[in-house]
């Protein structure tokens, strides 16, 4: 490697060993050539990250690791993420938690931290997954955030190990995305399958998208209460899939699964028998980026042409027509205040869709924001607001979905549906509420 890659290498050792792991391994990184794109570990096999993306196999010993390294910025200072996979290991599955722990504790001042994520559930292949994050720990001005996951079968389990040092933001994100997709593609025996939501004999049965009101109120950033109410949705398919966001794009419910399993999930009526319709439906959701899957049994019932879920009720939503048009003005409101013994703050937003019958649209909008700090009697205080640009053209309505084509050509592409039944009087475009203005 030459005298280069020696001091390069020496740097690199004693940027490890300050961080006084209790792991010697740390202190032994050799960053390597590119890898192969699967890996068997002891039996356990992982699908690894593109070498492209920076990846590369490190160290030696008992874990199987991997090592990304980020350069130093105008904004950010040097830091490594690191990957550590543990060959799979004979216990029980109730020895999961015990595990978790264990492996937790091989950055000692990290088991001290408080838990800040933990994901439950199983895997697509029915083995009990757990995910636990823990951050910062501080350790000779390096910032050290950890992400244990074990996964166990009946006869064995597994452990994989992120951890991140002085690497938030975008660059914390991107070796987190990277961690995800290798957890989701770990396969404790050989006839585990790929990560996919994949109907089983059994599942399906609805098709269609319904929604429901849900209102309450939840605490915001500024310190206090927000009333909410928004129209949630489930589209289901034959088949069995579920998916609480619609497709984008007029894609179908299984293309869009692929691209954001967190939004989905399998379903199966249960229950009924041969004079009765189903009285439950198990709904098993995707919860987290690392593949968690949460299975619930609801009270089920059909009125009609709407569904009653767990007391709720989901009123069937018709699409639009292709070419359907309508006519008037939508307005998306949003506010926010609230107070603390120090500060106080609010923000506001409004957008207009003027939507008219000959196909074509106008919008606009502002929002603005204010904020002010008491400290040891001192004051501060901030505000802002700006008017939206404003945009015009022609608009087209199929099915869930919205194109607003303005002057210059640009699409912009909105799921769109109608939770009144015969009315145009509220629309949710985008997940968001708009009132019509009838100008009174």
């Amino acid at each position: 490697m030459g005298e280069m890659g020696d001091a390069h290498n020496d740097r690199l050792c004693r940027f490890r060993s300050a961080l006084g792991f209790a792991l010697a391994l740390f202190s032994l990184l050799l960053c390597l050539p590119a890898f192969a794109a699967t890996a068997d570990i002891g039996g356990l096999t992982v699908s690894l990250p593109d070498p492209a993306s920076g990846w590369g196999k490190a160290g030696k010993g008992d874990l199987f690791m991997l090592q990304k390294d980020f350069p130093e910025t105008a904004d950010d200072k040097r830091g490594s993420a690191l990957i550590q996979i543990s060959k799979p290991i004979s216990a029980a599955r109730s020895l999961l938690p015990a595990g978790v722990k264990t492996f937790v504790a091989s950055l000692p001042e990290m088991a001290k931290e408080d838990i800040l994520i933990k994901h439950y559930g199983v895997t697509v292949n029915g083995h009990d997954i757990r995910v636990e994050e823990r951050c910062c720990v501080q350790q000779q001005e390096v910032s050290i955030k950890q992400i244990v996951v074990g996964i166990a079968g009946d006869k064995q389990q597994a452990y994989l190990q992120l951890v991140l040092l002085n690497l938030s933001g975008d660059r914390g994100k991107s070796a987190e995305a990277d961690f995800e997709a290798l957890v989701r593609s770990v396969k404790l025996e050989p006839s585990d399958k790929d990560f996919d939501l994949v109907p089983e004999s059994g599942d399906g049965g609805l098709d269609g998208v319904f929604t429901y009101l849900d209102t309450g109120v939840r605490p915001n950033v500024f310190g206090g209460v927000d009333f909410y109410s928004d129209s949630e949705i489930n589209v289901f398919d034959a088949k069995g899939l579920f998916s609480s966001e619609l497709p984008e794009g007029g894609r179908d419910i299984a293309e869009s699964c692929k691209d954001n399993p967190t939004d989905c999930g399998l379903y199966r009526l249960t229950g009924g028998g041969f004079f009765s319709s189903a009285g439950s439906i198990e709904m098993r959701s995707v919860t987290s980026a690392y593949g968690t899957i949460e299975i619930e049994t609801k009270t089920f019932s059909k009125k009609g042409q709407d569904l009653v879920i767990d007391d709720e009720d989901y009123r069937a939503v018709p699409p639009f027509e292709d070419g359907a048009t309508l006519d008037g003005k939508w307005v998306y409101t949003f506010a926010s205040s609230g107070m603390t013994a120090t500060s106080s703050g609010s923000a506001a937003a409004s957008r207009e869709l003027t939507l008219h019958n000959d196909g074509t649209f106008e919008r606009t909008g502002w929002s603005g924001a204010s904020m002010t700090n008491e400290i040891a009697g001192s004051r501060t205080g901030v505000t802002t607001s700006g008017n939206r640009r404003g945009s015009s053209g022609r608009y087209e309505l199929s099915g869930y979905r919205l194109n607003l084509i303005d002057t210059s050509g640009t699409t912009e592409t909105m799921s769109i549906f109608e939770p009144d039944k015969n009315s145009d009087g509220l629309l949710v475009i985008n997940g968001k509420n708009y009132l019509k203005d009838d100008g009174d």
